[in-house]
């Protein structure tokens, strides 16, 4: 048996660079010129705002474009884990108003699931699930956890934040 894979140190970079990515997309939304006719054709430009905004459509986004992503680097899709869920919502209402996004040792949800990995995608933006997963793309900690082979099942739990979504993306492994 193999000792779970701790992840925590690389997310904490990995955490830093998604904020930064995160931080100039807000700066590049907030300060687009809508006229300009490249800005509508730009996807990494697309308008969000919380009006209608629904937490668990947002979930099922980043499910499926993490799953896309997969099946274009040829791993396979991730089906959804009711005990992954449990365990991104619980992670996600421990950062809910405004607390600093730190990832919380894994320890806990493999244990609660029942496996020897996790891996842990956090993300709190004013940003589309596609612009949340781009970012994601953009930071080899967070890829890694995105087209992990190892990882069997994925649950992701959102939340409004003040004037952002809060998100906590979940794997398991064996």
């Amino acid at each position: 048996m193999h000792p779970p894979r701790r992840r925590s140190r690389l997310f904490g970079v990995g955490l830093l660079v998604v904020g930064a990515a995160l931080a100039v997309l807000a700066l590049a939304l907030a300060f687009v010129d809508r006229s300009h006719p490249d800005a509508a054709a730009s996807p990494s430009l697309t308008p969000w705002s919380t009006a209608g905004a629904d937490p668990v459509r947002y979930a099922a986004r980043l499910v499926a474009l993490t799953n896309a992503e997969r099946a274009r680097e040829g791993v396979a899709a991730l089906p959804i884990s009711a005990c992954a869920t449990v365990q991104a919502d619980v992670r996600a209402d421990a950062l809910a108003g405004g607390k600093p996004l730190e990832h919380a040792p894994m320890e806990p949800v493999m244990t609660a699931c029942g496996v020897a990995e996790a891996g842990e995608n956090l993300a709190r933006a004013a940003a589309t699930p596609d612009d949340v997963v781009k970012a994601w793309l953009q930071s080899p900690g967070h890829r890694s956890n995105l087209l992990d082979p190892t990882y069997h099942e994925i649950g992701v739990g959102c939340r409004l934040d003040g004037d952002q979504m809060l998100c906590s993306q979940v794997f398991l492994g064996p």
